[in-house]
C-alpha cells in the first residue's frame, strides 16, 4: 500500500462521523485496493452512510496488513504459516484442559506438569496456568479461522488479524513454556526475567489504557497483564486500578 494512501486512510477512520463525501472518497480508496469492492463503491455512492460500517470495517483490515510489512501476494503465505505453526502447538494438549469431541486438530500428546510443579516458585508456576489460558484461546481462534475460510466470500486478507494474534500467542506459549520446562533452583535469570516481565506488564497496561477503544482480544490481554504483574508482587496506583476496573478489568486480591 503506497504510504499516502495509507495515511489518507488512516485520517479516514479517525473520524467519527465523516462527511458523505469523505465516505464516497473513501469508497474510491476501497475500490482501489481491491477491485472486488465495487459493489460497495457503486452502493456509496448513491447512499454513502449506509455503507460507512463495511467501508470502515474493509479499510482497517487492509490497513492492518500493511502495518505488519505485507503486500498483499504474501498474506497468503503469512497466513499458512501461521496456521501449520499453531497446529504445530494445538496437537499437544495441556493435561488440565478439557479435550474437544471433535477438534480440528488432531491430538498427538498430552504435555504434563513437572513432577516439582507444586515446589515451584509463584512466577514460574504462574507460567503453566497462563499458558493452558492461552492454549484454550489459541484454539478458539483456530476453530473462529476455519468459519471464517469456509465462507464462499473469503479472501486471505479476512484472516490476517486473527493470524497475526494467533502467531503472537503461539509464540507467547511456546517461549513460556519453554521457562516453565527449563527452570532450576537458584537460576541466576530469574530475578531478572521477573523484572523484565513485570515491565512489559505494565507497557502493556499504560498502552492499553491509552488506545480510544480496545478489542475483546485487547481486553483479555489486558486482564493476562494485570494478573501477571500482580503475580509477580506489582502494584498499580488507586487512579490506574479504577480505570482499569471501568474497563472491566478484575483486580487479583493480594
Amino acid at each position: 500500500m503506497e504510504p499516502k494512501l495509507r495515511k489518507n486512510i488512516e485520517e479516514f477512520l479517525a473520524i467519527a462521523d465523516p462527511s458523505d463525501e469523505k465516505i464516497k472518497e473513501a469508497a474510491l480508496w476501497l475500490l482501489r485496493i481491491s477491485p472486488k469492492s465495487r459493489a460497495i463503491y457503486n452502493t456509496a455512492q448513491r447512499r454513502p452512510q449506509a455503507m460507512l460500517k463495511w467501508i470502515r470495517a474493509d479499510l482497517t483490515k487492509y490497513v492492518g496488513v500493511a502495518s505488519r510489512g505485507l503486500e498483499r501476494s504474501e498474506v497468503k503465505a503469512y497466513n499458512e504459516k501461521a496456521v501449520t505453526q499453531v497446529r504445530q502447538t494445538l496437537a499437544v494438549r495441556p493435561v488440565d484442559v478439557n479435550a474437544e469431541k471433535q477438534g480440528a486438530v488432531p491430538e498427538k500428546s498430552i504435555r504434563g506438569k513437572r513432577a516439582d510443579h507444586d515446589s515451584l516458585p509463584e512466577n514460574i508456576k504462574v507460567l503453566w496456568e497462563k499458558n493452558s489460558e492461552r492454549w484454550k484461546k489459541l484454539r478458539q481462534m483456530h476453530e473462529q479461522l476455519l468459519l471464517m475460510t469456509s465462507s464462499k466470500d473469503y479472501e486471505p486478507c479476512d484472516g490476517n488479524e486473527l493470524c497475526h494474534v494467533m502467531l503472537q500467542t503461539d509464540a507467547d506459549i511456546r517461549n513460556d513454556y519453554k521457562r516453565y520446562d527449563t527452570y532450576k533452583a537458584g537460576d541466576a535469570g530469574t530475578v531478572a526475567d521477573d523484572v523484565k516481565a513485570a515491565g512489559a506488564a505494565r507497557t502493556a497496561i499504560t498502552r492499553a489504557l491509552s488506545r480510544k477503544n480496545n478489542t475483546e482480544e485487547q481486553l483479555e490481554a489486558l486482564q493476562d497483564a494485570v494478573n501477571l504483574l500482580y503475580k509477580l508482587g506489582g502494584t498499580q496506583k488507586p487512579a490506574t486500578v479504577e480505570k482499569l476496573k471501568a474497563l472491566g478489568i478484575s483486580i487479583p486480591n493480594v
